[in-house]
């Protein structure tokens, strides 16, 4: 683990690799002639705290089998393949907004700034959409229970406008 300190914050770096979970066999023709054929060292980003700037530097191997000739990759047990962020960066813009109620944008902004998880907030809004229950609403709802109170009136626009005339209300002639 590598830490550097710049303008008061630290940034910690862990370091993983492919190379610790080297294949005993390839996933093709299960062929055992296996050797490491090239690399790739990415960045990605997990949470941090008020003073400490997390990343992970990650070395995805790709390897190929001496007998069929075929490159193949492995997954890593803590990084899911294509990953940018860390699966607890994503885990928690989630739970904020569907658990607690927060706005995306605030999230986005906490991440961003308490965090230093660099994050847009259209990134924030797919994890949402995608993790939480956007799209899963129930097509029928003439077998859903109709709310207490509910006066039989929808407006499509989003506005709502009382039935009965109100004490201050102006009288329309």
């Amino acid at each position: 683990m590598e830490k550097i300190s710049q303008d008061g914050i630290e940034l910690e770096i862990r370091e993983h690799t492919d190379g610790d979970f080297f294949p005993e066999k390839c996933p093709i023709c299960e062929g055992e002639e296996i050797r490491r054929h090239t690399y790739k060292i990415r960045t990605i980003q997990d949470l941090g705290t008020p003073l400490i700037c997390r990343r992970i530097r990650y070395e995805r191997i790709y390897f190929k089998c001496k007998t069929c000739d075929s490159v193949f990759s492995i997954e890593h047990p803590l990084i899911p393949i294509g990953a940018r962020y860390m699966p607890g960066v994503i885990k928690y813009a989630v739970s904020r907004v569907l658990e607690r109620g927060d706005s995306i944008r605030r999230v986005t902004r906490d991440l961003n700034e308490l965090h230093y998880v660099k994050v847009s907030l259209a990134t924030t809004e797919k994890w949402v959409n995608k993790y939480g229950k956007k799209g899963k609403l129930s097509s029928e709802f003439s077998k859903e229970k109709t709310p207490t109170g509910f006066s039989g009136f929808i407006t499509l626009d989003g506005t709502f406008k009382s039935m009965k005339t109100k004490k201050n209300d102006r009288k329309v002639e």
